[in-house]
């Protein structure tokens, strides 16, 4: 991954963050699970899409801990914290143009 791509990850994850501290405490682990991995034949193009992911959830995270797991057609990526539910919704809304690209679908459950 280019590190202008890493930094316009970073910079749509900061513009979603809240300003001030949290006013209602959220789930405690929450998840983002992307199905369809397996529409993309060529194994070059999917693992870089797949560091892709993964770059964008450890920018999610910040220190957070995560959990990951993948198959051939999903990736789950679990985030802890006080803020996880937050967290997660920004690493949709940092992913949303990738998802929407190659018709992945979302869920918030684990695989």
């Amino acid at each position: 991954m280019r590190s202008t791509d890493r930094a316009r990850i970073r910079e749509a994850l900061e513009t979603g963050l809240p300003d001030g501290p949290l006013t209602v405490p959220g789930p405690f682990l929450c998840y983002l699970t992307i199905d369809g991995l397996d529409r993309i034949t060529d194994q070059r193009k999917l693992i870089r899409l797949r560091g892709r992911i993964h770059a964008a959830a450890r920018v999610a995270a910040e220190g957070c801990h995560t959990t990951y797991y993948a198959t051939n057609s999903a990736l789950t990526i679990g985030i802890q914290g006080p803020d996880a539910q937050e967290r997660v919704n920004q690493l949709r809304n940092a992913l949303s143009k990738l998802i929407a690209k190659h018709g992945w679908t979302t869920r918030d459950e684990p695989r």
